[in-house]
This record gives structure tokens, C-alpha cells and sequence, in this order.
């Protein structure tokens, strides 16, 4: 289970003993810094899987099923939930050591103000909020706004023991982060929890982060998820089997097939929970074949999906290390077929039914033999960079004295010359590319909204909200109306962190381009220099507005338009009232997106210009190197034998 750390481990190795080979070399000591701290952070390294999936689709099952044993327990209400991490243990949090971190006063009384809105509501500060709690009617509660309504409750509940620790840490045991997970009127003031965990997963350096699902109502959420999605090293999602995609699993999905082409490689892994429910295996595929059908129309291509019973693989888990209660066993028995008195199923045999060998085996090999080899693989490059590097010193060195002299004047001239080079090229039309690029993604943004705005308007103007049965119509016409503009806004804000992304993947498009002109323009004067690889720069992403720059007043006069639930589903009301929203929306659509367009132009210009001015210092930083070697070389100021041995050295680690 250790092959990850090992061959990070000898990676690294590698790398300082050819740091070692090569710092003592004139115009080479750069070069073995940089080796040095690749093997630090190859050493440190830790792969981040995220797991994602709605409410009741058995994350927290997989995720033990993964780690061996009952670490997580079922929250009971996602939408109050925390992030979890699953780290591996230090020498400062041992194993079972938990970490809650928990959120500001400020940030508890965003969320509560943002939640107690979903009702009409407003208040000045987060006491005021919760007295209000009592002005709002039950039995009246769209679905919609339900979560809401017990976020409200849990805050009340708890901020009476949890307000003394608010915006600060609290290091507590298992049973303690067991509460913090299970009991909503703690779990929604964690910001997120560290739990330091060793199982066959942690050992790996692998962290594993249990996010709170599509279905959170955390605004911060949104973001958090997004990060994970774009910087874990694996994302995987997990639905039920037979559950159909809710809404919010819909929405996250739709962000993952707007980036997923943005990534060098596929992370994405899908797994179908509680497979064994099949009672054939045609029955099996058909819901494999619905899955990949329903994750076609979010944008996700060819996936990788995985039949798993979590259940199974976990008690197979706890029979492995021995661990089974009276009752643990007596499921497995049912799970396993094995009948009272018989011999219990093997934990491989076990691991095999339920479907997680399979999925272990490709996961594994994702993360042993592709995500490590790309790190072992840039390893080897600087390795073989030095090689050359030393190859070309030699060469030089062993030329008769009269070459030699004439080959270190040419070399001087030959260095001002790369460096003129590297500073006269233009990045002229690279930046002017990179606007284009800005505008034509956020014009397809538009377009994408409105080609989906039928099915935004549809899921907020529905007949389980619209009933004549005794309820205000006007009051839930206007939670419809506050629904869609709430849909409206967070689809642009997934568009534009989408859009971050792609702009993020074009940046270092050109960074790459720039970095290969400059190769031809310096191996014009100096043949034997090979630059450093481009390193991809990264952005924050921004916190685009969660509400489009209008008053849901100013749509009133369209919502006058609804006469009766017969006129609006039956005959043309809908049809007249998505219309005229699709029509006033149109200006503010553009006006946020306008402003979303301000901040990215603010944002990537000044990544690319900072781009540009780190790799043409860090590229004349490495002429200034190779010819102050090559100089040395050429003025016998090095010992040719002793170059040789460390060429020859260097040659043979890259063929170990």
C-alpha cells in the first residue's frame, strides 16, 4: 500500500544526491537549489482526494469503507454540515487528535442574516435575527426554504455553548468530533474539521475531504467545493443507487462538466452506492447505463463509474482487522450469504463482491502510476537537464587552448546577445489574445444561461409551490420569483468561478508558448542551454456577487401577469410570464456579467504581466548560469576528470 510514498520518496532521493553532484560546479548552483526543494516538496507531498455527493447517497459510508473502520458518522442534516479532513497524523496531532476549527461571529451572523432573507426577513445584527425566528409561519415553509429554517433552529440551539469559541480552535477527541459531525446545533459553527487518522489511506499521505454535499446551504460552500474540485488531485462523487440527481447534485455536476476539460488529466471518479440492491445483472446496467446517460447531460463524457456496496467493503474492512461486534457479523453473514455456523467469506472475497477491489485497484493505480509519475517524471528531467548541462562543459573544456580562447569570447558576446534577445521579445499580442479570450468566454456564459433559462424558470414556477389550496398566492409567487433570481445568479457566479478556470488554463497556455520562443531565441547563441520547465500559475478564485445588481421589486409588474394556477399550467400564462422574465433579465445578466468581466480583465492582466516579468528574470537568470559554467569550463578553471565522474553519476541515476 506504501508504493505512493516510496517512489516519491526515491524520486526525491535521487534528486539530492544529484544536487550534490552538481552544486560544487561553476554557474550550477541554482540548478541544485532548485533540485533540493523539489525533493522537499516531493517528500512533503500529499495527494487530496475530495468526496462529493448529496445528502443520503452514503458518503460517509464509502469514505469508511476507504479508511477500514466506522470513523465517520452520518449527519443527520447536510445542509448544516462541516468540511471534513482526514489527515495523516503528525508528530504534533497524533492519531485520533481532532482539529475544529469554527467560524467567525461575523461569518455565523452572514450565514443566519442570508438564511432568515429566504423568509422576508431582515435584521440588524445575528441576535435580532434568531428573535425573529418566531415570526415565521411553519406551516407555510416552501421545501425550498426548509434547510433554512433548520439552519436557524440549530444556531439557536447551540450558540449558547458554542459563542465563547467562535473564530477560534478547539482540539478535542473522537467522541467529541463524532458530535461535532452529528449534532447540528454544533456542526454549524465549524468552519471545518482536521481529523489526524492513520488507516491504509492516510499512510499514503493521502487526505481525504468529506465536503457537506450539493445540498448545503452554505453560501461559502459553493466556493469551498469549487476549490476542491479544481485542486484535489481526485475528486470523487457519490450517488445512491436508484436515487435520481437532485437539483443541487444536477447543479454541481453541470460545474464539473463546464472544467473538466480545463484539467491535463481525468480526476473524476462516479460511484454508485448500495449496488447490491441489484437484483440482476441486467438490472445493474440499466442503472449504470442512467447514471452515465444523466452525467452525458451535465457535460461529463466517457466516465469512470464503480458499482460499490459501502456496507459490504466496510464489514469485509472490520472482519479483516478483526473488529466485527455479534451484530456486525450477523449483517455480514446476510451480506456474504454465509449461513449461522459457517465459516465468514474472506475479506478479499468480501472486498470483491462488494465492488471496492475494483474500484481500489483503478484509484490506485491513478494515483501510484499516473499522478506520481508525472512528479517522478519532472524529477528526472532536472536530472537530465544537469546531465547535459555537464556534457556541454565537458565538451568545451577538453578543446585545445587557441579553440578555447576564441570559443569564450565568442561565449561572452554570445551571452549579451541571448539576454538582448530574451528582453526584446513582445508579449504584445499574447496580451491581446488573452482579452479576446476573456470576452469570447463570457459572451458564451450568456448564451449558456439563457439556453437553460426554460428549465431555471420551470424548477422555481412549479405547481408543488403554486397551489390554490388556502396558501397566499402572492406570498409564494414571490418566493418563486426570489427562487429564479437566486438560480440566476448562482449560475453565473458557477459560470464565472468556471470561467477563472479556463482563463487560469489559457495563462499558462501562453506562459508555455513564451517560455518555448524563448528556448529558439537563447539556443540561437547558447546550443547546449535547456530551460527549466514552465511552472502553471494558479489564481484565487474571486468571490463573484451571489445576487445580479437589481431589486426583485422591479420584477413585480411581470408576476401581475399570473391570473390562476389553471391560466398559468394549462393555457399560456407560464409561457407569457417566462418571456417577459427572460426579457427584463436581459440587462442585468449583462450588467453583472460586465462586472465580472472588470474583475477577470483586473485579475489575469495582472497575472500575465507578472507571468511574464518571473519567467523572463528566471530565464536570464539561467544564461547568466550556463555561461558563467561555460566560461569556467573554457578557462580550465574546473577539473575535467572530476566533471566526467559526476556526468557519469548523474547519467546512471537516470537509468536506475
Amino acid at each position: 500500500m506504501n508504493q505512493l510514498r516510496e517512489k516519491l520518496a526515491a524520486a526525491a532521493e535521487r534528486l539530492r544526491r544529484a544536487s550534490v553532484e552538481i552544486e560544487g560546479v561553476p554557474g550550477m548552483q541554482a540548478q541544485a537549489q532548485a533540485m533540493r526543494e523539489r525533493a522537499e516538496r516531493l517528500t512533503a507531498n500529499r495527494f487530496t482526494v475530495a468526496l462529493f455527493g448529496a445528502f443520503s447517497a452514503g458518503k460517509s459510508s464509502f469514505a469508511n469503507a476507504l479508511m477500514g473502520d466506522m470513523v465517520l458518522p452520518v449527519s443527520p442534516n447536510p445542509t448544516t454540515a462541516a468540511i471534513n479532513k482526514i489527515m495523516p497524523p503528525t508528530q504534533e496531532r497524533p492519531h485520533g487528535t481532532v482539529r475544529v476549527v469554527l467560524k467567525s461571529r461575523e461569518a455565523v451572523e452572514q450565514d443566519v442574516l442570508r438564511s432568515l432573507s429566504v423568509f422576508g426577513l431582515v435584521a440588524s445584527d445575528l441576535n435580532g435575527a434568531l428573535e425573529q425566528l418566531n415570526r415565521i409561519d411553519v406551516s407555510q415553509i416552501p421545501p425550498t426554504a426548509k434547510p433554512h429554517y433548520t439552519f436557524l433552529k440549530a444556531v439557536t440551539k447551540g450558540l449558547g455553548e458554542m459563542e465563547a469559541h467562535l473564530g477560534g480552535e478547539l482540539i478535542v477527541d473522537m467522541k467529541a468530533f463524532k458530535s461535532f459531525v452529528a449534532k447540528e446545533e454544533k456542526a454549524c459553527f465549524a468552519e471545518y474539521i482536521e481529523l489526524f487518522y492513520s488507516c491504509p489511506l492516510t499512510e499514503q499521505g493521502i487526505v481525504l475531504v468529506d465536503t457537506p454535499g450539493a445540498d448545503s446551504i452554505n453560501a461559502r460552500h459553493t466556493g469551498v467545493a469549487f476549490e476542491y474540485m479544481k485542486n484535489a488531485d481526485a475528486v470523487l462523487f457519490v450517488t445512491y443507487y436508484n436515487h435520481a440527481f437532485s437539483q443541487a447534485d444536477r447543479e454541481f455536476l453541470l460545474q464539473m462538466g463546464r472544467v473538466k476539460d480545463t484539467f491535463e488529466m481525468d480526476k473524476m471518479f462516479f460511484i454508485v452506492n448500495a449496488a447490491d440492491l441489484a437484483q440482476t445483472p441486467e438490472e445493474l446496467r440499466d442503472v449504470l447505463t442512467h447514471v452515465e446517460k444523466n452525467l452525458l447531460t451535465c457535460g461529463i463524457r466517457l466516465p469512470r463509474i464503480y458499482p460499490v456496496s459501502s456496507q459490504t467493503a466496510l464489514l469485509a474492512r472490520m472482519h479483516q482487522a478483526g473488529k466485527l461486534t455479534a451484530s456486525a457479523e450477523k449483517v455480514y453473514r446476510q451480506r456474504t450469504n454465509r449461513a449461522e455456523g459457517e465459516e465468514l467469506l474472506p475479506a478479499e472475497d468480501a472486498l470483491a463482491l462488494s465492488g471496492m477491489t475494483r474500484f481500489e485497484q483503478d484509484f490506485l493505480r491513478f494515483t501510484i502510476e499516473e499522478l506520481t509519475q508525472i512528479a517522478v517524471n519532472a524529477a528526472m528531467g532536472e536530472i537530465r537537464r544537469a546531465s547535459d548541462t555537464l556534457a556541454e562543459f565537458i565538451r568545451m573544456a577538453q578543446a585545445d587552448e587557441s579553440e578555447r580562447q576564441g570559443r569564450r569570447e565568442a561565449a561572452l558576446k554570445a551571452k549579451a546577445d541571448a539576454l538582448a534577445a530574451v528582453d526584446a521579445f513582445s508579449v504584445a499580442s499574447m496580451e491581446r489574445d488573452l482579452h479576446k479570450e476573456r470576452e469570447e468566454l463570457l459572451y458564451y456564459v450568456k448564451q449558456r444561461l439563457f439556453f437553460r433559462f426554460n428549465e431555471l424558470f420551470t424548477l422555481a414556477f412549479n405547481p408543488a409551490v403554486l397551489k390554490e389550496d388556502g396558501r397566499n398566492i402572492k406570498e409564494a409567487l414571490q418566493g418563486c420569483l426570489t427562487e429564479l433570481l437566486r438560480s440566476v445568479s448562482y449560475d453565473l457566479a458557477q459560470e464565472l468561478r468556471a470561467t477563472t478556470l479556463r482563463l487560469e488554463k489559457f495563462v499558462n497556455q501562453l506562459g508555455g508558448s513564451l517560455l518555448g520562443q524563448w528556448q529558439r531565441d537563447v539556443q540561437a547563441y547558447a546550443a547546449g542551454l535547456t530551460l527549466a520547465p514552465y511552472q502553471p500559475r494558479q489564481v484565487e478564485t474571486l468571490p463573484f456577487a451571489e445576487e445580479l445588481p437589481v431589486p426583485a421589486a422591479s420584477f413585480q409588474p411581470v408576476l401581475s401577469l399570473f391570473k390562476n394556477t389553471k391560466d398559468f399550467f394549462e393555457q399560456d400564462g407560464k409561457a407569457k410570464m417566462r418571456e417577459a422574465l427572460e426579457a427584463r433579465l436581459q440587462e442585468p445578466v449583462a450588467a453583472y456579467l460586465a462586472t465580472g468581466s472588470e474583475q477577470l480583465n483586473e485579475q489575469f492582466v495582472s497575472l500575465f504581466h507578472g507571468m511574464v516579468e518571473a519567467e523572463r528574470n528566471r530565464v536570464k537568470e539561467q544564461v547568466e548560469s550556463y555561461f558563467t559554467g561555460l566560461v569556467a569550463a573554457l578557462e580550465m578553471k574546473v577539473d575535467v576528470n572530476d566533471l566526467e565522474a559526476r556526468q557519469e553519476r548523474l547519467a546512471a541515476q537516470l537509468q536506475e
